[in-house]
């Protein structure tokens, strides 16, 4: 489904919390649980699940799941609660999804229950490969080397007009948020959240002169294998491999992630606090 010119980010709004989730790393301890159904029991929020990773589709109609663990968390948290606002805990190490830290759950959880939630909503990549089906990856889609030893060719065509070619290691496809992500590591800028676009990376290109790509919301990414084996995969996921004359497209899609965060976090307050 392409991206239409009406879907972009819009002003965050805030929502009511009756009803929610918990959908927890095996990392973290059982009393930081223990802490969290401790607030939201006080305040009166039915609570309908505690999940923890890896169990099957938990779509209930919460109003919230709390997450709580790092990104990776909250990037297999929104496959699993696909519609629904997340408000991350962070227990990793970088946390940017993440609205709350650990010390402030009591807090925080608490502001959350009194009206102070405010939401998000980020677009989503949208990547086909071939004639497939088209799937949707919340930070980025990365198409890798599959050997160490070698390097890709890839020839880049956006929207129907041939670019160029480059002999990598690869190339990332990055929404506004995966752009604080991989793409990051990769030398790609960082996309304000409210911005309807997304940026594309190559990984070690084997050129002298090469610059990431911001490319706006009805723009298409083609990237084709010329020679050697390619793994493709989506927000970290399990990878799909590809060969020489597989095209992977990649556009933003309609769809959105739903990210929470408490009346203190802003996006560039995130940033700052998290690279600078």
């Amino acid at each position: 489904m392409g991206a239409s010119p009406g879907c972009g980010p819009e002003a965050p709004t805030r929502v009511s919390v009756r009803r929610a989730a918990v959908y927890v790393s095996p990392k973290v301890g059982r009393e930081h649980v223990e802490r969290l159904l401790a607030v939201l029991g006080e305040g009166g929020v039915e609570v309908l699940e505690v999940r923890e990773e890896g169990e099957p589709n938990g779509d209930l109609g919460a109003d919230v799941v709390f997450v709580l663990g790092g990104d990776g968390t909250m990037l297999r948290a929104s496959r699993i609660y696909p519609r629904t606002v997340l408000l991350g805990v962070n227990f990793g190490r970088v946390g940017f999804m993440s609205g709350l830290l650990p010390e402030d759950l009591e807090s925080g959880v608490g502001k959350v229950i009194s009206g102070g939630l405010e939401v998000q909503d980020y677009r989503k990549l949208e990547v086909q490969v071939n004639e497939g089906e088209w799937r949707t990856a919340a930070n980025e889609a990365a198409l890798l080397k599959s050997q160490t030893h070698h390097i890709v060719s890839v020839s880049v065509r956006i929207s129907g007009e041939d670019l160029f070619d480059f002999r990598c290691d690869g190339f990332i496809a990055a929404t506004p948020l995966g752009s604080t992500a991989y793409a990051l590591s990769a030398g790609g800028p960082i996309l304000s959240a409210d911005t309807r676009s997304y940026v594309l990376v190559p990984i070690a290109p084997h050129a002298l002169v090469s610059r990431p790509l911001v490319l706006g919301e009805g723009q298409v990414t083609e990237l084709r294998l010329k020679e050697r084996a390619a793994v493709l995969s989506l927000d970290g996921n399990e990878p799909q491999r590809l060969g020489a004359g597989d095209v992977v497209r990649a556009r933003l899609s309609d769809e959105s992630v739903r990210i929470g965060r408490t009346d203190e976090w802003t996006w560039w307050r995130a940033v700052r606090r998290t690279f600078l």
